[in-house]
């Protein structure tokens, strides 16, 4: 009998993701973009763009998931109820990613900041943008039905 409770305990601990296992934010910020010639050394557009952002943290695997970009799920560190996320050095397209740094309270829910630096492949020209905002707790369907 002891058997078949430990074995019926261990595929339990093994099963895939339990709803306690993600968790969902709704994120209200302002992201401040600025685009600079590097060729001319001038700032050529800056802008400031309200936005919600919905956020699928899956504890377990450490992931981040934007509602807007589903298959784009990022590794991220987790510590003291916030989620540290940093991704550097990648090509889309015809950008370099240099650096994207996100830092998320989730528990509880706060605050969001973030920076991100992205550049030409020809170095002509360099975005960057700013976020700030607040962070709040959120469900599946209200992230489901962001996509």
């Amino acid at each position: 009998m002891k058997l078949t409770a430990l074995l019926g305990a261990l595929l339990l601990t093994a099963s895939p993701v339990s709803a306690e296992d993600l968790v969902y934010l709704k994120c209200d910020a302002t992201i401040q973009y600025k685009q600079i010639d590097l060729i001319e050394k001038v700032v050529v557009d800056e802008q400031i763009e309200n936005t919600i952002i919905h956020y699928e943290i899956d504890l377990l695997k450490k992931l981040l998931t934007d509602s807007d970009d589903p298959e784009g799920s990022s590794v991220v560190k987790i510590h003291n109820g916030m989620i540290f996320s940093q991704i550097e050095g990648y090509k889309q397209g015809t950008m370099n990613v240099n650096f994207v740094d996100t830092q998320i309270a989730f528990d509880p829910p706060g605050k969001i900041s973030g920076r991100s630096t992205i550049r030409a492949n020809d170095n002509s020209f360099e975005v960057t943008a700013d976020l700030a905002g607040r962070c709040e707790a959120s469900d599946a369907s209200a992230y489901e039905s962001s996509k």
